[in-house]
């Protein structure tokens, strides 16, 4: 007679178990996939600050020590002014290259929102806003941005930037002039009530710039009163892993780059802000926005 043969497989049971492991893995490890894909993308972004960074001081030797404006201007109001901006300087000039509009560009973190961040003139109170990019040169007509070229003076391409610089921005209003007060400023602002215009800032106004803060992730320029997450009109995007909400990429004008978190990260005078809160986050060796600290809290 023949022998039976008998054919082991899995029951019903045994094949759901071998499912809900598989299930529970899965579950474990994509988490860390998300989390090491989320540290590379930080990890381009520090490389592109760094890059820009360097340019930056490579603008400064050739340019008898003066900064990059945040952009050049005449006028309280920019109102029909096409701003140029440090970008389109960078790239027009040949320090950091970049093509039309590019996502896949040093200006242009990985980690960046795809939305015009300040398409209305401010950020409000969206928090994907700081995250976003700006369209530079761009014209302001009332309370928007309108990118556009200036070929006359060899911008013939828009740059597209998710990078903030901290420059003296006091554009929409006849504001009082403080001269070297934050890393750059918007050049040739003016003139004000006083008869005055803002001028370029040279390195000599910088009292340590190992702290000194002069881009970070983030889009336009200035407003570094309201730069903490979750404050309206913030300008700083916090786009990248850390505690409290998330940490911003920073190049300082030394070309070091570090990431600060919303707590890390100072404030200028102004608005609601408690001058003693403001003195202790620029003070003591840490990250500042201000060029001479000791000049604003003598």
């Amino acid at each position: 007679m023949p022998r039976r043969i008998h054919r082991s497989a899995f029951t019903l049971i045994e094949l759901l178990v071998v499912i809900a492991i598989v299930a529970l893995l899965v579950a474990l490890v994509l988490p860390a996939i998300g989390m090491a894909r989320r540290s590379a993308r930080a990890t381009v972004c520090s490389s592109n600050l760094r890059q820009m960074g360097a340019a930056l001081t490579a603008y400064n030797g050739d340019h008898k020590e003066a900064v990059i404006p945040s952009y050049n201007m005449e006028g309280v109001t920019g109102a029909g002014v096409v701003l140029d901006g440090w970008g389109p300087i960078m790239d027009r000039d040949g320090y950091v290259p970049a093509a039309q509009q590019a996502k896949a560009s040093a200006y242009y973190c990985p980690e960046t929102k795809d939305v015009a961040g300040v398409e209305s003139g401010q950020t409000g109170a969206d928090p994907d806003n700081p995250k976003g990019w700006l369209d530079w040169p761009f014209e302001r007509t009332g309370n928007s941005n309108v990118a556009q070229t200036i070929p006359d003076r060899g911008f013939d391409k828009i740059i597209r930037v998710a990078y903030w610089i901290n420059a003296n921005n006091p554009i929409g209003s006849d504001a009082p002039i403080v001269h070297d007060l934050f890393y750059t400023a918007s050049v040739g602002y003016g003139t004000n009530a006083d008869g005055v215009s803002i001028r370029t800032t040279y390195v000599n106004a910088f009292t340590r710039p190992h702290t000194l803060i002069a881009l970070a992730d983030g889009l336009y320029a200035g407003r570094q009163r309201d730069n903490h997450l979750g404050q309206t009109n913030s300008r700083i995007g916090y786009r990248h892993p850390g505690k409290a909400g998330g940490s911003s990429n920073v190049a300082f004008a030394d070309g070091h780059v570090l990431p600060l978190t919303t707590r890390g990260f100072p404030r200028a005078l102004g608005g609601n802000n408690k001058a003693d809160a403001v003195r202790q986050e620029n003070s003591f060796g840490r990250p500042t926005v201000y060029a001479n600290p000791d000049r604003v809290f003598p």
